[in-house]
């Protein structure tokens, strides 16, 4: 079973100024910001296919706007080894089907957020990730629509407008 979580792929990358295997401070700050010492997740069954689109659809559509995303997955055996706390919640997206895939990693403090990092680091490494340009993050949420999985009056407005909706 893996979780997957929405990144920046770009600040993850290899910076000049860092050594290999340094993780940039960058990364860390941007797409690991805590809310009550927990981060949000989605799983995503074995990493593969329409289960990782699922989670990127639960993001896309609770999104403010349509753009790319980047996410990564992260095995739920490994982060337990590490001593993390997973916690199921029921997840903020419009995809209400979807809602109950959502997992929040608890009881984060430093040293546990940086472990958090370093799978993040490594699944990237792994290239246990995904990268779905705009055109393709529309796409699926224009199938939702027409699917009925996603009313359009839950969407945001602009994310409705960009979809003609």
């Amino acid at each position: 079973m893996f979780l997957a979580r929405k990144v920046s792929l770009a600040k993850w990358s290899k910076k000049d100024e860092l050594a290999e295997g340094e993780i940039p401070a960058d990364a860390v700050t941007a797409d690991l910001r805590t809310q009550d010492n927990k981060l949000s997740f989605w799983r995503c069954g074995n990493g593969e296919g329409i289960e990782v689109n699922e989670a990127v659809l639960t993001l896309a559509a609770a999104g403010t706007r349509v753009d790319k995303i980047d996410v990564v997955w992260l095995a739920v055996d490994e982060l337990r080894s590490d001593g993390q706390t997973l916690q199921d919640t029921k997840g903020r997206t419009p995809v209400l089907e979807l809602a109950e895939l959502h997992v929040d990693v608890c009881r984060l403090d430093y040293i546990r957020l940086g472990k958090v990092a370093q799978h993040i680091f490594t699944a990237i490494q792994k290239a246990q990730y995904l990268r779905l340009g705009k055109a393709r993050v529309k796409q699926l949420l224009a199938e939702a629509v027409k699917q009925e999985r996603i009313n359009p009056n839950d969407l945001q407005k602009r994310v409705r407008e960009e979809l003609g909706l």
